[in-house]
C-alpha cells in the first residue's frame, strides 16, 4: 500500500505546483476567479501523470507521445486572457500552447481557442491538462496539424504546396464552370432578343416582301432560322374560313 504524505508534505507541495505555476507578481495581480481556479489547476497537477511542471516557471508540458510533446504557458495564457478581458467577446479565449518534436527539438505555436461560456482563463488551463491525462481524445486539426509539421516538417511542406495548388485548380475550374454558365445565359438572352427583333420585323414585312424572303431564305439551320421559317410558313399559310392570315 502506498504511504500517504504527511499534511505538511503535502502542504509542502501545494506550495511548490503554485509558485511554479504562477508567478509570484503575476499572482498578484490576479483576480479572485483566476485565483479560485488556481486551487483546482494545482490539485489536478498533484495528482497528473501526463503533465508535469516546467521547463520555466508558469510552464506546463505534456507528453503526447515519445517524439511529440505539448507545452501550456499557464501564466501567459492568463496575462493574455486579463489583456483581452478589457474587451470580452471581441477576441476569442486562447491558450498559449506549442507543439516541440522531443528529438529535433523544433517547435510549433498551436491555436487552440476555447469555446463555450467566458470562463477564467485559468479554467481553460485546467481543461487543457485534464484532456492530456485522459489520452489527448479528439485533438482540433491545428493541434493535428502541428505534429505533422514536426514530424516531417518538408514532407509538410510539400504536402501544403500540393494542396494550395489543387486547390488553386479546383478555383480555376469553378471559375471557368461560372464563366461558362454566365456566357450561355447571356448568350441565351441575345438570342431571344435576336429572335423578337426578327419576328416583329417579320410580321411588318408586306405579302410581296414576306415571300421574296421565305423563297429566297436557305434551310434553317439553328433555332432562330427555324423559328422564322416557321413564322413565315405561318403567315404565307392560307388559313380556314373566318380566320386572319397568320392564325389558325
Amino acid at each position: 500500500m502506498i504511504k500517504q504524505p504527511r499534511d505538511t508534505e503535502l502542504r509542502d507541495e501545494w506550495k511548490r505546483i503554485d509558485r511554479a505555476l504562477i508567478p509570484e507578481k503575476l499572482l498578484g495581480e490576479m483576480p479572485q476567479p483566476e485565483c479560485k481556479g488556481l486551487t483546482l489547476l494545482t490539485d489536478v497537477m498533484i495528482n497528473a501523470t501526463v503533465c508535469r511542471l516546467g521547463p520555466a516557471q508558469g510552464q506546463v508540458t505534456a507528453r503526447y507521445e515519445d517524439d511529440i510533446e505539448f507545452v501550456l504557458d499557464v501564466a501567459e495564457t492568463i496575462e493574455l486572457g486579463l489583456k483581452n478581458s478589457i474587451k470580452p467577446g471581441r477576441v476569442p479565449r486562447q491558450l498559449v500552447l506549442w507543439a516541440q518534436n522531443t528529438l529535433t527539438r523544433e517547435k510549433r505555436y498551436v491555436c487552440v481557442v476555447a469555446k463555450g461560456i467566458p470562463v477564467p482563463s485559468i479554467d481553460d488551463c485546467v481543461s487543457f491538462v485534464m484532456w492530456a491525462e485522459t489520452g489527448f481524445p479528439n485533438p482540433p486539426y491545428t493541434v493535428v496539424d502541428g505534429i505533422l509539421y514536426l514530424r516531417d516538417p518538408e514532407l509538410y511542406e510539400r504536402k501544403k504546396r500540393e494542396r494550395s495548388l489543387a486547390y488553386q485548380e479546383q478555383r480555376r475550374i469553378e471559375k471557368e464552370h461560372r464563366d461558362l454558365v454566365i456566357k450561355q445565359r447571356l448568350a441565351r438572352c441575345q438570342a431571344q432578343q435576336e429572335l423578337e427583333l426578327q419576328r416583329k420585323r417579320v410580321r411588318n414585312l408586306g405579302w410581296r416582301e414576306l415571300m421574296a424572303e421565305h423563297e429566297s431564305a436557305s434551310p434553317p439551320e439553328d433555332d432562330i432560322s427555324s423559328a422564322l421559317y416557321h413564322l413565315r410558313n405561318s403567315l404565307l399559310t392560307l388559313p380556314a374560313p373566318g380566320h386572319p392570315i397568320g392564325q389558325h
